[in-house]
C-alpha cells in the first residue's frame, strides 16, 4: 500500500518533470488510471476473503509461474523417476484440493538438486528438491512441507511481497504514463528466479504453518508431520549452518516456531491421523543422494551394538557422515539407533545391485 509520503513524493516528481502546465492533463490521466486500477488491481485474498491492492494480478501470477517453471527446468532439471514424481504430485494435489483454491491448476515437481529446499512460484507451481526428500521420514512430513508452500500461494505472500517492493516505483510508473520517452527508466523488470528465494516475514511463515496444519488435518495426515520435518531440518542446520540449507534461509526454523505448531496441533483435535511412513519409504528407496549419481538411499535393519559410525563404515562404505545418517533418520546426532529398527542408509550404486 502506498503511504502519504510516497504520494507526496510522486506529486513532487510530476511537478519537477512536467511543470504546472502539464499537471492538469496528468491529473486526468491519473483519474483514468485509477478507474482501471479499481477493476484490475484490487483482488480478493483466497484465505481472508478481503480485498487487497496488488501489482501482481491473476494473469500476471500465471504468466510468472509459467516463466519460472521453464527457468527451473532449464537451470536444474526435474528428477527422472516417474514413479516418485507421480507420488509427489498425488500428495500435493490432495493437499491443494483441501485448500482455499482447490480448482487452481496446481503443479508439484521434484527438482534434481541435492540442496535441501522447497519453494513456490506464482500460479500454483510448487517444487521440492530430491535433497529435501531424502531427509523427510514420512508421507505426513512430505505433505506438511508441500502444504506449507500451498499456504504461501493461497495467502498470496509472494504477491504481497512483490507489491511492496514495487510500490516504491510508483513515481516512475506515473512518469511512464505521462512521458512515454521515459519508459526505459523504469525499474519494473521482474526478478525471475531470484524472487522465489527471498525470505518471508515471520507473520507469513506462521500463517503458512497454520494453513498447512488445516490442510493436513482435512486430508487425514498427522499434522505433527510439519513440526517433525522442521525439527529434522533444524538439526541439519545446526550441523552445517542454516546458511547452507536453502529452505532454512528462506523459511527460518526455531524452537519457538515448532512449539507454536505443536500448540496448534493440540487444538485441531483430529480423529484420523496417518504418518504414511511405510508408503513414503517405498517410494524413496533408490533416491539419489548428494551431488553425484553413485550414492542412493537404501534401508538397513539395526543390529545389537550398531552405532551410526559403524553403520556408516560397514554398510554405507563411508558415503555419509555419521551425524548426517542420524539426522536422515530423525534422530538427534548424540542418540544412537535402536536395535531392530529399519533405518535409511546411504549406499553406493554397486552395493545396491549386489
Amino acid at each position: 500500500m502506498i503511504g502519504l509520503l510516497e504520494l507526496l513524493l510522486i506529486v513532487l516528481i510530476i511537478l519537477l518533470v512536467f511543470g504546472t502546465s502539464r499537471l492538469s492533463r496528468a491529473a486526468e490521466t491519473t483519474k483514468a488510471a485509477i478507474r482501471v486500477g479499481k477493476r484490475r488491481f484490487w483482488v480478493t485474498n483466497p484465505v481472508t476473503g478481503e480485498k487487497e491492492l496488488t501489482l501482481m494480478t491473476a494473469e500476471k501470477e500465471l504468466a510468472l509461474g509459467q516463466r519460472n517453471d521453464a527457468e527451473v527446468r532449464q537451470k536444474w532439471g526435474l528428477y527422472e523417476d516417474s514413479r516418485l514424481r507421480q507420488y509427489v504430485q498425488e500428495i500435493g494435489l490432495r493437499v491443494a484440493r483441501a485448500s482455499e483454491q482447490a480448482k487452481l491448476s496446481w503443479h508439484f515437481s521434484i527438482v534434481d538438486d541435492s540442496a535441501v529446499n522447497a519453494f513456490a512460484a506464482p500460479g500454483g507451481y510448487i517444487y521440492i528438491t530430491r535433497g529435501l526428500l531424502a531427509y523427510l521420514g514420512t508421507e505426513a512430513e512430505l505433505a506438511g512441507v508441500l502444504a506449507h508452500e500451498v499456504g504461501h500461494v493461497n495467502a498470496r505472500h509472494m504477491a504481497k511481497r512483490y507489491t511492496r517492493e514495487h510500490g516504491a516505483q510508483a513515481g516512475l510508473w506515473l512518469v511512464r504514463v505521462f512521458w512515454p520517452a521515459a519508459r526505459t527508466l523504469s525499474g519494473w523488470a521482474d526478478k525471475g528466479l531470484d524472487m522465489l528465494f527471498l525470505r518471508y516475514g515471520r507473520d507469513a511463515e506462521l500463517e503458512a504453518d497454520r494453513l498447512a496444519l488445516g490442510y493436513m488435518a482435512k486430508c487425514g495426515w498427522d499434522p505433527a508431520g510439519l513440526p517433525d520435518a522442521l525439527t529434522t531440518l533444524g538439526r541439519l542446520g545446526d550441523a552445517h549452518g542454516e546458511n547452507n540449507i536453502p529452505w532454512l534461509s528462506t523459511h527460518p526454523s526455531s524452537p519457538d516456531r515448532v512449539a507454536a505448531l505443536e500448540n496448534l496441533i493440540t487444538r485441531l483435535k483430529t480423529q484420523q491421523t496417518d504418518t504414511g511412513r511405510d508408503s513414503y519409504r517405498h517410494y524413496i528407496e533408490g533416491l539419489s543422494f548428494g551431488a553425484g549419481p553413485s550414492s542412493r538411499i537404501g534401508f538397513y535393519v539395526v543390529r545389537d551394538g550398531d552405532s551410526w559410525e559403524a553403520i556408516t563404515k560397514d554398510v554405507g562404505h563411508g558415503k555419509a557422515d555419521p551425524r548426517i545418517l542420524a539426522i536422515l533418520n530423525g534422530y538427534p546426532t548424540a542418540k544412537q539407533p535402536r536395535a531392530g529398527e529399519e533405518i535409511k542408509v546411504v549406499l553406493t550404486t554397486s552395493t545396491m545391485v549386489q
